[in-house]
């Protein structure tokens, strides 16, 4: 006779927030894609153009660790932002090999107007969650990408 196999039960790795993470942040990424469209800008490119403007005068390799992105990524995006005149590059005063990027003025009107859709989207996407659950959420995020960090 044979014996009889004791089926047993597989768990899986729970990962449903790590999932609904993503979808959040793909849903967020292409709507916002959309409401920019007008304003000719993506959200690779604001995000950029963002950095630059809170870091200014800074390298592209800095941008490129500030908004977690390859150098050659961001030194494409900052090329992309150049040609586009929302940025200017220019010699660093410290390292003649380093250009550094400032925001220009319609740089900053574009900025303007692309933060404002960004932020409208954002109020939608959490509407009738109160701010202390969101407050909640906000904490337990920034407790686990410092977890990752150790």
């Amino acid at each position: 006779m044979y014996a009889r196999v004791q089926k047993t039960k597989v768990e899986k790795p729970r990962l449903k927030r790590m999932v609904l993470l993503r979808s959040v942040m793909i849903g967020f990424k292409a709507v916002l894609d959309e409401e920019l469209q007008p304003l000719g800008i993506t959200t690779a490119q604001l995000r950029v153009l963002w950095g630059v403007e809170v870091n200014s005068a800074v390298s592209g390799a800095e941008i490129a660790r500030y908004c977690e992105l390859t150098p050659q990524s961001a030194q494409a995006v900052l090329a992309l932002l150049e040609r586009s005149g929302w940025i200017v590059r220019r010699h660093s005063a410290t390292n003649d090999r380093v250009l550094v990027a400032e925001v220009t003025t319609n740089g900053r009107t574009v900025l303007k107007h692309a933060k404002a859709l960004a932020e409208k989207l954002d109020r939608k996407m959490w509407k009738g969650i109160g701010e202390q659950e969101l407050a909640g959420m906000e904490a337990a995020l920034t407790a686990a990408a410092e977890r990752l960090k150790q």
